[in-house]
């Protein structure tokens, strides 16, 4: 059955790189296909025709204020799902980057109080922001390597990751970075409103003719029009992965180049929502 959340987004005409008004028209439309229902927590998906290529997108929205969020960081490369499962979460994302060589957490990474991993050199390109969890505050703040130190003291829970895409409200531009990681790809999110609620989104890619994936300038103009006030982009590619307690893996992920939901990739960590 497919309703229209109209509470799921604000439409926020800007401009933004080679997006539109038919793109922020396309996403006012959305009809979003629920896929889990909680108090105070939803999933849903949809697919449509946005940036000039057709796009498949899942997002978890949730008021942060009624559940736990946590960072989840296993000994070993795990799936998404399963550290979802054992962690006895209703909803969860993929979240940080790691070294393919020595699968480990590439960047800043701090779970219960200890710091488990810090920010590899080669991740500064990109790894400008945090995800930190105060209570059941979700906050994303801006981010360097040297910050590691007041993020230990400040929160129990944080992880880096990046870019940053939205920060209070204000647009960040990488318009002169183009290809490669910046191009068309599966994408992971986790943003708040300026409400205090928590966002995760996945968008899929690597699927021609059926989800194309996005750049990040595009992601950047898709996580504004949803009404998002603060925003990270996380671990994506074959990593990307949404998942929910009633409808398993909501997303199609790419690891397994087949558009279902059982091509999900090993992950060094996720982002966990728990009902406590």
């Amino acid at each position: 059955m497919k309703r229209v959340f109209g509470w799921l987004l604000v439409c926020l005409p800007v401009a933004a790189g080679a997006q539109s008004v038919q793109d922020s028209l396309a996403i006012a439309a959305i009809r979003w296909d629920t896929c889990c229902v909680r108090p105070h927590l939803v999933a849903v998906q949809a697919q449509l025709e946005l940036f000039g290529a057709p796009q498949a997108i899942s997002m978890v929205r949730y008021d942060a204020g009624r559940y736990r969020t946590r960072i989840v960081q296993p000994d070993s490369l795990t799936l998404t799902s399963v550290l979802a499962e054992a962690e006895g979460a209703v909803a969860a994302v993929n979240a940080g980057y790691f070294n393919v060589k020595t699968l480990v957490p590439s960047t800043f990474v701090r779970v219960g109080g200890r710091t488990v991993a810090a920010t590899e050199a080669r991740e500064e390109f990109r790894v400008n922001g945090v995800v930190a969890i105060k209570g059941r505050r979700v906050r994303i703040e801006p981010y360097v390597p040297a910050d590691d130190a007041r993020l230990a003291r400040r929160y129990r829970d944080a992880l880096a990751a990046g870019p940053l895409l939205l920060c209070r409200g204000e647009a960040l531009s990488y318009a002169d970075r183009e290809g490669g990681f910046w191009g068309r790809h599966p994408r992971s999110v986790v943003g708040v409103t300026r409400r205090g609620e928590a966002v995760m989104i996945v968008v899929d890619g690597r699927f021609p003719g059926q989800a194309a994936g996005m750049t990040i300038g595009e992601l950047i103009y898709l996580v504004r029009q949803l009404g998002l006030y603060s925003a990270l982009n996380l671990d994506g590619g074959g990593s990307s992965t949404l998942w929910c307690e009633e409808a398993g893996v909501v997303n199609r992920p790419s690891d397994n180049r087949r558009f279902d939901h059982e091509g999900e990739r090993r992950v060094t960590n996720c982002i966990a929502v728990v009902a406590e």
